[in-house]
């Protein structure tokens, strides 16, 4: 039973680490989202790619660095084309989200956003944590020669 316990306490430290992650590189995200409608007067769909490309840089610093610790990946270029994977999966839940509620039920772009981050976040932690930095039994650091 303590493997249990030990495995379910390692989930939710991740599980609080990748939040403390998403909530500042969502900041970042709706504080480009917010300047691309007001500023640059974009769309709220062309407003959420700017700031869903804005956080997902941040983010994937965050992740890679703190949240899931791989970055000493053997093949980091893997990690990034698989994040990207993510970044894209995300971007086409947050749109479509924004599309749907804003564009077709009618409400304000920022409920619409709200609402489609939040949804995604978990659909995104997942594939992250299982698919982008799923630990390697076999991932070494690479040995660079100076």
């Amino acid at each position: 039973m303590t493997n249990l316990a030990d495995h379910a306490r390692n989930w939710f430290r991740v599980l609080g680490k990748y939040g403390i992650s998403a909530l500042i590189a969502t900041s970042f995200d709706f504080v480009a989202f917010h300047l691309a409608l007001t500023w640059l007067a974009v769309s709220a769909v062309n407003a959420t790619v700017l700031g869903r490309s804005v956080g997902a840089v941040i983010a994937f610093s965050l992740q890679r660095h703190w949240v899931f610790r791989q970055a000493h990946a053997t093949r980091g270029w893997v990690l990034v084309v698989k994040y990207v994977g993510g970044v894209l999966l995300g971007m086409a839940l947050n749109v479509s989200g924004v599309w749907l509620l804003h564009n077709v039920i009618g409400w304000a772009p920022w409920p619409a956003r709200i609402t489609s981050a939040v949804i995604g976040w978990f659909i995104i932690f997942l594939f992250n944590k299982y698919v982008v930095f799923k630990s390697m039994p076999d991932r070494r650091p690479i040995q660079y020669r100076v």
